[in-house]
């Protein structure tokens, strides 16, 4: 899956001399958490619902709300933007994309086609198409288990699951510690299938499931 097909097009943005007031103003009317900074149609930076309010008064200052106003009117957006943006492209892979957010700590990412900000793609955008790859949001078996490190373990397991009337819907890999040893789990979701007779095949096979539930 590509950026493309999950990056909200045409975000909201704005210019290094706006104020922090407006930015304030943008991040809590359209409920978002990510402002690109464009000058002249060129990113030139990024600010954020923490830097919102990092740059806030204290709930405790002594200043009177006309003095607030004028305060807030006063700082720009240059003065408290992010300078040094990470960005990825329409046709940049969304893993690709979330070991990017993962590495930096960061929670959104300005998307460029030829230096031209087309879109954003943010943490949400992320899981929503992790939750919808991996099928989490039907009604399905999920099945866990540790994967023989031996040839054509895979496909043994799949070939168990379709002799038993389960589809595959979705398949992922991940490593964990099993009886001391780092090991691949493979973790499917299946649909179409009984639980106990499936688990009762692959065990007596060698395979070790973790968890079986539907």
């Amino acid at each position: 899956m590509l950026v493309e097909k999950r990056m909200k097009r045409d975000p909201v943005t704005v210019s290094p001399e706006d104020t922090f007031r407006h930015a304030m103003t943008l991040i809590r009317q359209k409920g978002i958490r990510h402002l690109p900074v464009v000058e002249e149609g060129r990113l030139v930076g990024i600010v954020t619902d923490r830097d919102i309010r990092q740059t806030s008064p204290s709930p405790a200052t002594s200043l009177e709300i006309h003095e607030l106003h004028y305060l807030l009117e006063k700082v720009r957006i240059r003065e408290i933007m992010t300078r040094k943006v990470f960005t990825v492209t329409p046709d940049t892979p969304i893993e690709e994309a979330a070991r990017l957010m993962l590495e930096h700590r960061i929670g959104g990412l300005p998307v460029l086609q030829d230096d031209r900000l087309v879109g954003i793609l943010t943490e949400t955008d992320i899981l929503k198409a992790f939750v919808e790859v991996v099928g989490i949001q039907q009604e399905q078996t999920r099945l866990e288990l540790v994967l023989e490190d031996r040839p054509g373990a895979f496909l043994e397991v799949c070939r168990t699951i379709q002799e038993q009337g389960g589809d595959i819907v979705s398949v992922v890999t991940a490593t964990a510690t099993h009886r001391g040893e780092q090991r691949k789990v493979l973790i499917f979701r299946l649909e179409g299938v009984k639980v106990d007779p499936l688990v009762q095949r692959l065990e007596a096979g060698g395979h070790a499931v973790l968890s079986a539930t539907s």
